[in-house]
């Protein structure tokens, strides 16, 4: 049977009781009590001890002067009983409020805890409840930083799914339009970026960025070819639509070097790059260019991703790589879209993850942004990634 709201109602406010105040209370009560019933005890029992040797020593009978002595002893012995009693309530009361203030702002803080506030703290640092507020902080700050990792992983997934989305979206105009052909190759660029779609997806599940590559790829390991040769197949159209110049090349030295990172992965560094290189490259400036290199420390390969990019500059050029930031676009070709500023920082902890590195250079105008991954030194095929 279901307890009644009338009854509900009542064992609320009963909860909200000073519970701690009425328990000091008693405790210093029956303490009182305790040693004067202890006390009264005693002096009746040295009472009769004084009566018998009076009579044993003296062959004196204790007079009505001697039952005065008594009785006065014992009012005055309730009286500080009485006394006591009511100092002890006074004590009790001062000092739960005492300590049930600094409990009574934790556990404010707490609510607040619990409403979604993860930026309250508590300022208490004396004693036991200084402990526990400490406690409260530290909890208070791990939750506060798991919700920005939080909501930085949802930025950062959003703007993943941005880039395959738009590129979905321009073959689809361009399919409308007449630009592209409704060919194999066609639909296996477009099945492509489904299939990283479908890799992005399942870090929703996981909720962490640099577990990507949760659902397998089908393919085998990635080469140095093979990665600008889908870059240069897969963005060249839409850099043509801008007027824009893409050129991806290698070494034979190098062409055939398999990278270690997964294949989402790289798709992702790439698609990052590319989309801020059309972003803000320049037309007259140069071609946009991927070039292949190798350099110290031996087993690594350098990917130089290098554009015209006037809004650039040697001040803004330290901090290409923080989160939300973003240059001018007052010059920027995609006028229809708008920077997130989390692309490049995307890139670097993609990069971090997959044990490269990267980093930004500026020759007057012209912006390179080197992305050095490590490789495999077997032969194509013989591991897998």
């Amino acid at each position: 049977m279901q307890p009644g709201p009338e009854y509900v109602t009542v064992l609320r406010q009963i909860r909200r009781w000073p519970w701690l105040t009425l328990q000091m209370i008693v405790a210093n009560m029956v303490v009182i009590l305790a040693l004067a019933t202890a006390w009264y005890f005693v002096f009746k029992h040295q009472s009769s001890v004084y009566s018998e040797r009076l009579m044993s020593m003296f062959n004196i009978e204790p007079g009505s002067l001697h039952a005065m002595y008594v009785d006065d002893v014992e009012r005055q012995l309730w009286f500080s009983v009485m006394l006591g009693l009511v100092f002890a309530i006074v004590a009790s009361v001062g000092l739960a409020l005492l300590i049930a203030r600094p409990l009574r702002s934790l556990g404010r803080g707490t609510e607040r805890l619990q409403q979604g506030d993860y930026g309250v703290r508590s300022d208490i640092e004396t004693g036991e409840v200084g402990h526990l507020a400490r406690s409260f902080n530290a909890l208070a700050s791990a939750l506060e930083q798991e919700e920005s990792r939080r909501a930085q992983f949802m930025a950062d997934l959003g703007h993943e799914l941005r880039t395959p989305i738009m590129s979905l979206r321009g073959y689809t105009e361009g399919l409308e339009d007449g630009i592209f052909a409704a060919d194999e190759s066609y639909f296996k660029l477009m099945s492509g970026e489904l299939n990283h779609l479908t890799a992005l997806t399942h870090t929703i599940e996981t909720m962490r960025l640099d577990n990507v590559d949760a659902c397998p790829a089908k393919e085998g390991p990635v080469t140095v070819a093979d990665l600008l040769h889908s870059a240069n197949r897969r963005w060249s159209a839409r850099f043509r639509q801008r007027e824009l110049q893409l050129e991806a090349e290698a070494p034979n030295g190098l062409a055939d070097k398999q990278l270690t990172a997964t294949p989402t992965s790289l798709q992702q560094i790439v698609d990052n790059l590319l989309s801020n290189m059309l972003r803000y490259a320049s037309g007259g400036g140069g071609p946009c260019r991927i070039e292949a290199s190798t350099d110290k420390p031996a087993g690594s390969v350098d990917l130089v991703f290098s554009n015209d990019a006037p809004d650039i500059s040697s001040e803004t050029l330290p901090f290409l790589f923080d989160r939300f930031f973003r240059v001018s676009q007052s010059r920027t070709r995609a006028g229809d879209e708008h920077s997130s500023g989390l692309g490049l920082s995307v890139v670097k902890q993609l990069c971090i993850t997959n044990q490269g590195s990267v980093t930004a250079s500026l020759n007057e105008t012209r912006l390179s942004i080197t992305v050095r991954l490590p490789t495999q030194d077997s032969p194509v095929g013989s591991t897998s990634i």
